[in-house]
């Protein structure tokens, strides 16, 4: 299959990015040919996918007026500056549509493959699949019943600000989404709420993402993260969503019941950076640690050296870290709206409210389990991994999805019929 494609690939880079580069590289593995294409400056050639000779990186840089950009950046304040960033990518992305449209006349294309985004474009004559980091309207569905707590800690004006992104935003995703043939989430929590926002049931379709089994992998020698006290931990981007405020107040509620137990966050504030008060005002801060990042490859270290990985995010796709920790044998404590529980069996730990005192009882629950028998909940994990985030079965479901979407008219009414 001749496959053009759209991505963001990065084998170190974490989350969606390296997740990506594993999809390509088992594409390449199976003989399948991949044209990359790409913004230069932000997508740059994989070379360990450029050992493969059926793949070939097609990057585009607009030089000049990237030139023209930075002669006048002193003048570009605010908002303005982002208006002048999205006119340099739409330009960017009309320069690949016209390329990816001459290789296709030369030599046709099956199918114009988008990994991490949305249907940037479309090429006459070649059907498209797009593979999402998540449903276009839940991260605004979440601010909004966050509400209060971000306009008290972030103020008013942030939140009409996010308002008038996530509405344009919507519209954009209504435009790349009609485009597609097939759409790809990452959980069946996820699909449903692709389906809600208009898209055809049988277009939709829910595949984990691919993790490396051989990186991310057990080490029972492995020394504790904190001698002497059993370590929570939270590991990702921080914004509103992602409940810091819950996290914490469950970690305050654990301390009255135990001291035993250290809380790690490592992650950016993003757009929110106001909620680091919550952090510096904990009244608890010696069972407390927070650093803003931590390298890629340091990462399975870190993991195999705490207890349990904790991710209490409302309206998730799919958490990268949660099947990371199930990889390197760490049972995992997430929420009743986080996608990734469908795929974590019985090393989760999941609570049923978004409240303190319920996301405190499955972290006691988690801990119990990891002081009665470790050995036994590491192997949970690490066999539901390797059962759901291999590489190899991924690609098989999304071949499948390929072959059905490329499929004649007739044939697709055919497969569709068997199913």
């Amino acid at each position: 299959m001749r496959i053009a494609c759209y991505a963001l690939v990065e084998q170190h880079a974490g989350s969606v990015a390296s997740a990506n580069y594993l999809v390509l590289e088992e594409l390449l593995r199976r003989g399948h040919q991949v044209d990359l294409f790409a913004k230069a400056d932000f997508v740059r050639k994989p070379e360990g996918l450029a050992r493969w000779p059926n793949f070939h990186y097609r990057g585009v840089l607009l030089k000049e007026l990237l030139a023209l950009r930075d002669r006048w950046r002193s003048l570009l304040r605010g908002g303005l500056e982002r208006i002048v960033e999205d006119w340099i990518y739409r330009k960017h992305l009309e320069v690949i549509a016209r390329r990816v449209a001459v290789q296709h006349r030369q030599d046709p294309y099956d199918v114009l493959l988008f990994l991490g985004v949305g249907a940037q474009f479309q090429v006459g004559g070649v059907p498209v699949v797009a593979w999402l980091q998540g449903p276009p309207q839940t991260e605004w569905q979440a601010i909004r019943r966050l509400r209060d707590r971000l306009i008290e800690l972030s103020g008013r004006t942030l939140y009409w600000k996010l308002w008038a992104f996530y509405r344009h935003r919507q519209r954009t995703a209504r435009r790349e989404l009609a485009r597609c043939q097939a759409v790809i989430c990452g959980s069946q929590w996820s699909r449903q709420h692709v389906i809600a926002f208009g898209v055809p049931a049988e277009r939709v379709f829910a595949l984990p993402y691919p993790f490396d089994l051989e990186l991310f992998c057990p080490r029972p020698a492995t020394p504790p993260r904190y001698p002497g006290r059993r370590t929570l931990l939270w590991l990702g981007r921080i914004d509103p969503r992602k409940r810091l405020d819950l996290m914490l107040d469950a970690f305050a509620l654990l301390l009255k019941k135990r001291r035993d137990v250290h809380l790690e966050i490592i992650g950016r504030f993003t757009y929110a950076p106001e909620y680091r008060r919550l952090i510096e005002t904990f009244p608890f801060p010696e069972h407390l640690t927070y650093a803003p990042a931590i390298a890629r490859l340091e990462v399975p270290e870190l993991l195999r050296s705490v207890d349990v990985v904790v991710q209490p995010s409302e309206d998730e796709n799919f958490g990268s870290t949660v099947a990371e920790a199930l990889c390197c044998g760490r049972p995992v404590v997430l929420g009743p709206t986080n996608g990734t529980g469908e795929y974590c069996g019985e090393a989760a730990f999941r609570f049923e409210r978004y409240t303190p005192e319920a996301l405190c009882r499955a972290l006691e629950t988690a801990l119990q389990a990891v002081e009665t028998d470790p050995a036994r909940l590491a192997q949970v994990a690490r066999q539901t991994a390797e059962q759901q985030f291999d590489v190899r079965r991924i690609v098989d479901q999304l071949e499948a999805i390929l072959a059905r979407t490329t499929a004649p008219q007739p044939m697709r009414e055919l497969i569709q019929q068997t199913e």
